[in-house]
């Protein structure tokens, strides 16, 4: 072919492919199939395919009685990429299908698009093999390998990946339940589950923090599922008085600033004890129940705290106040010292 001939056809086969590759809506994956079938359909315009396949196919070894060249691992990858590409569009395509599925629990769709996640490009894998050379039966070599490789250091992944269906199909745990768990500095919050993921779960407080725990975390050590059976949680708001105070009045004051916090659910009903009585306080304790805990807890708390700080002011009754007093000592030497003592009024 002559130059002329060589460039026009470069340049039609250029303009063809670029065509082609925008019918991929991934621009990765446009980009990649452009690229490759330009190339290959350039070195074949230049008659230099021939030559360089008959290279490769003489770079080799033997692996029992199959035979891996370097063209049949060019031949696999290619095949590879091509049907990852299609398990990606047709995994699209059922997520979406799965999600308008109403008979179906959000549990299970998780479950399933999880599944699909693990099984197409798993199938892409083993249609790949036999381009390479190597026959399906000879996968059980490779399955002892597998075990030692899991053995030495995939213990986690593994572990992870088996809690995550465990989690899923058990339903324990479901995207949009409130959770309790303890954060990196070890203390104690709680969030809604946005996503249970093969390997860990996405858990979103209402601070804006997205936490990724391990499912591996919550099939050893358990979990505080708020929203399992119901999205009832009960808060208890401790508080004192004086005792000078009348505690049944006190009560009957906590019980009413209760009912008087718009999230207080009045079944079940709150409840105000008596907890004790300390050196100089009584000790009481308001318990009340909400529906809605991924709104808040600690405002819920505060709000009834208010409301029982402003019947206490208007009946009489007072809170116990601290005080700190510094009593000079003299001690065996005569030199001077300070002693700090605490006084409750």
């Amino acid at each position: 072919m002559s130059l002329a001939g060589s460039a026009t056809a470069l340049l039609m086969a250029w303009i063809g492919i670029r065509l082609l590759s925008y019918v991929v809506r991934s621009p990765v994956w446009s980009r990649i199939i452009f690229v490759t079938a330009w190339s290959l359909a350039a070195l074949e315009i230049l008659g230099l395919l021939d030559r360089i396949e008959a290279s490769l196919a003489d770079i080799g070894f033997t692996y029992g009685a199959a035979r891996i060249s370097a063209l049949n691992v060019v031949r696999a990858l290619i095949v590879l990429a091509v049907l990852l590409w299609l398990a990606a569009l047709l995994r699209s395509f059922l997520e979406r299908r799965i999600s308008h599925v109403e008979t179906l629990t959000p549990t299970l769709q998780v479950l399933l698009v999880q599944a699909l996640k693990l099984v197409l490009p798993t199938l892409a894998v083993l249609v790949a093999l036999p381009v390479l050379g190597i026959n399906l039966t000879a996968l059980t070599v490779f399955g002892g390998a597998l075990a030692v490789g899991v053995g030495l250091g995939l213990q986690k992944m593994v572990a992870n990946l088996v809690s995550g269906f465990l989690l899923l199909s058990s339903g324990s745990i479901r995207p949009g339940d409130v959770i309790a768990v303890k954060d990196v500095a070890g203390a104690p919050t709680f969030g809604r589950v946005t996503a249970v993921g093969a390997n860990f779960l996405s858990l979103r407080t209402r601070g804006g923090k997205e936490y990724l725990l391990p499912n591996e975390s919550f099939i050893a050590q358990g979990v505080e599922n708020w929203s399992l059976s119901d999205n009832k949680v009960r808060l208890k708001i401790p508080f004192e008085i004086s005792y000078d105070c009348e505690p049944r009045l006190a009560v009957q004051l906590a019980l009413e600033a209760a009912a008087a916090v718009s999230r207080v659910i009045a079944d079940p009903r709150p409840v105000c004890l008596l907890m004790g009585f300390g050196n100089s306080e009584i000790k009481l304790e308001l318990r009340v129940w909400i529906d809605d805990p991924m709104n808040g807890v600690a405002n819920v708390r505060s709000e009834c705290l208010l409301q029982i700080w402003d019947r206490f002011q208007s009946h009489g009754i007072r809170v116990p106040q601290h005080d700190v007093h510094l009593v000079s000592v003299q001690n065996d030497g005569g030199a001077s010292m300070k002693d700090h003592v605490a006084r409750k009024v």
